[in-house]
């Protein structure tokens, strides 16, 4: 759970491409001159959205990863915007590819319109696939769950049911990934029809804590707003408590109370409680922390760490390809466990981030994983 990074070099000059756009009054065209951020492109010509459903022309091979409606609204693109109705922005947006290709479809077949509104995560996969215009129009007049199963899910009306049902603010790779995780696998997708709506909430804890699913957590929190950070912290959360209840073997009654919660504050304050007790008979040392990492030797000094952070350290201490770490900055004291990988074929690899946690067990900024990243490259380990 740690992607939380800075905006990459590709985001920067796609959004440089907004200031070479120009909209053509009278051929209806938005031309988006690419020549000086993707030579390789040329000049690409898009149809107003009038015309595209006017036109019975090809739809034309769009460059995928041009992310248009993430683009700085500028007056000449701006022109060419407020002629697309704003839900069909706000669809082809979610996506981080094909939405120029996404756009052209629903403009030129209503079908498909109208399954960007129903199922928009459906529309994607179909402009993902190698399926040609014809055999996608093809599919159209069929059911919806032979249109699901072309593309690679299951041929269930559950399936149909589950893409309808979600609701995600954005789509990355990892979302991606996770409505792959639970169209394919069948207890996930059965317990899934119990809920009228699935967030990104809903649908990382599905993917991760299948036995939550349904529970009244789960309920609750697809009802809930959700941001990127949301997410993450809910999963780190709810990692942080099961493996914490494994190593105290607490028994499966107790467990259970995770997903009797209602908020995950709940479930935190259920976290907090079984690390009392552990952390309650082990006297901890004083740490003495400087902004740059430090690393932790002693199992009292994981104690102690764990102590200022409310985090489970010690649960790793006898694991000798880990190592702890610890710094101080203006936001508080950071812990770091870092993963050092076996030698295989005489190779030697680059340690690995496992987990980073705050004061209060809080999730680290892009800025200080950018910088803590930085200091490993700098093979300070």
């Amino acid at each position: 759970m740690l992607s939380n990074l800075p905006i990459s070099h590709q985001e920067i000059k796609q959004q440089m491409l907004a200031q070479y756009c120009f909209w053509d009054d009278e051929m209806h065209v938005l031309w988006i001159d690419c020549r000086k951020i993707y030579p390789e492109l040329g000049v690409l010509q898009v149809p107003s959205w009038d015309d595209l459903m006017m036109r019975s022309s090809k739809v034309p091979e769009y460059p995928s990863h041009l992310r248009v409606f993430a683009w700085s609204n500028f007056s000449q693109l701006a022109l060419w915007r407020k002629q697309i109705p704003k839900w069909v922005q706000e669809s082809c947006a979610l996506f981080p590819s094909h939405q120029l290709k996404m756009l052209h479809y629903s403009g030129k077949y209503p079908q498909i319109l109208e399954l960007l509104d129903h199922a928009p995560m459906l529309v994607w996969r179909l402009m993902c696939s190698a399926l040609t215009e014809p055999e996608i129009v093809a599919l159209l007049s069929g059911k919806r769950q032979n249109l699901v199963a072309q593309v690679g899910w299951p041929d269930k009306a559950e399936a149909v049911k589950f893409l309808r049902n979600l609701r995600l603010r954005r789509v990355n790779e990892q979302i991606a990934e996770q409505v792959e995780v639970c169209l394919m696998d069948e207890q996930r997708l059965t317990a899934l029809q119990s809920l009228p709506r699935i967030n990104s909430m809903a649908l990382s804890l599905a993917s991760v804590f299948p036995e939550l699913i349904g529970s009244r957590l789960h309920h609750a929190l697809a009802q809930l707003p959700c941001r990127p950070m949301q997410c993450q912290s809910m999963v780190a959360l709810l990692q942080d408590a099961y493996a914490l209840a494994a190593r105290l073997n607490l028994p499966k009654q107790e467990v259970s109370q995770i997903g009797a919660c209602r908020y995950l504050v709940e479930v935190t304050k259920l976290y907090q409680g079984w690390l009392k007790e552990p952390l309650s008979v082990v006297e901890g040392s004083e740490l003495i922390l400087f902004e740059t990492p430090t690393r932790l030797f002693t199992k009292n000094e994981w104690f102690s760490l764990s102590q200022r952070q409310q985090h489970a350290w010690w649960l790793e201490f006898e694991k000798e390809r880990f190592q702890l770490f610890a710094w101080q900055d203006v936001a508080g004291i950071w812990g770091a466990l870092i993963e050092q990988p076996l030698q295989e074929n005489h190779l030697e690899k680059s340690p690995v981030i496992v987990r980073v946690r705050g004061e209060k067990n809080q999730l680290p900024s892009a800025k200080q994983l950018s910088e803590l990243h930085l200091w490993l490259a700098e093979g300070n380990i």
